[in-house]
């Protein structure tokens, strides 16, 4: 049994020094990508940026394996889904594309409910769903304006 709990703990010990690394970002400030109302960028602080921005609040158990590995990894996919801090760098498009998800992610799956187990503040209101989307809609038309005004000008 002593044998079993030493090799256990060499194991934990060991997996400490296997890095999973997020890649990094160049800083931005995702206020000034995403040009969104204060209650709107409140919202999305809150609930969204951790996964979904460069400004990720790693919390101290985010360094020990295996739970870093999955917290890592997690925000590394959630960043290629959509990256609100390189909001500028996309097309009308892909902002379009992005703004017909979010109604329909907030109300299937996000924030995950992984991430909510420790991140309760995280939890979107019916009112923060309601206003998430009201602004993923009013931004959407918005662009699609835009792209009409290209469009006439051609």
């Amino acid at each position: 049994m002593k044998k079993l709990l030493l090799i256990l703990i060499l194991v934990f010990v060991g997996i400490q020094f296997i890095p999973m690394n997020v890649p990094a970002e160049v800083p931005t400030k995702a206020e000034e990508e995403l040009k969104a109302p204060d209650d709107v960028m409140a919202i999305l602080k809150r609930s969204c940026f951790d996964c979904h921005s460069n400004h990720t609040k790693f919390p101290w158990y985010s360094s020990i394996a295996p739970v870093s590995w999955f917290t890592k990894l997690h925000v590394k996919e959630g960043r290629e889904h959509m990256n609100f801090s390189t909001w500028a760098s996309y097309d009308n498009e892909k902002k379009l594309k992005y703004l017909e998800k979010i109604p329909k992610a907030i109300k299937s799956k996000m924030p995950l409910p992984s991430y909510l187990l420790i991140h309760k503040e995280a939890k979107l209101s019916e009112a923060d769903k309601e206003k998430l989307t009201s602004w993923a809609s009013d931004e959407a038309f918005n662009l699609e304006g835009d792209d009409d005004d290209e469009e006439d000008d051609e």
